[in-house]
């Protein structure tokens, strides 16, 4: 997917990429969102057995901690992305569970694919069926 962005004209893709976090032991602790325009990162998902109370605002799904600012922020800049005319492609990465219960990225999502936008998605092989069928998607391609 990051590469996918980074061969596109500067300028015209905005979007998001959840990169796996370590700690020092090589632990998975969580994910980072990365703004692929800036490779800017806002830690965004950690296990709640690593959790230390570091997000504003959060809510929890199974073994997880979510930063709700974050979800927000990602959200926020996607839709200023549909409403920028120079921006033809959006990314967004990690649509599942929490979308097919109407959570997570569920909203911008529906938003994005009723924008003009071409869309870059990551779903999990195993959600694409359901995640099609709840989204409407008639047409994809699978990389």
């Amino acid at each position: 997917m990051i590469e996918i962005f980074n061969d596109l004209p500067k300028g015209k893709a905005e979007g998001f990429a959840c990169v796996k976090i370590y700690n020092n032991q090589n632990d998975a602790v969580g994910y980072v969102m990365r703004k692929l325009s800036t490779n800017e990162e806002m830690s965004f998902i950690i296990d709640k057995k690593f959790y230390s109370d570091t997000f504003e605002h959060t809510f929890e799904y199974e073994r997880f901690v979510f930063s709700k600012s974050v979800l927000n922020y990602v959200s926020d800049v996607i839709e200023n992305a549909m409403q920028d005319s120079n921006i033809n492609s959006l990314f967004l990465d990690e649509i599942g569970k929490l979308e097919l219960l109407d959570s997570g990225f569920s909203e911008i999502l529906r938003k994005m694919i009723k924008s003009d936008k071409d869309l870059y998605l990551c779903v999990n092989e195993r959600h694409i069926g359901e995640i099609s069928n709840k989204f409407g998607i008639k047409q994809y391609r699978c990389i």
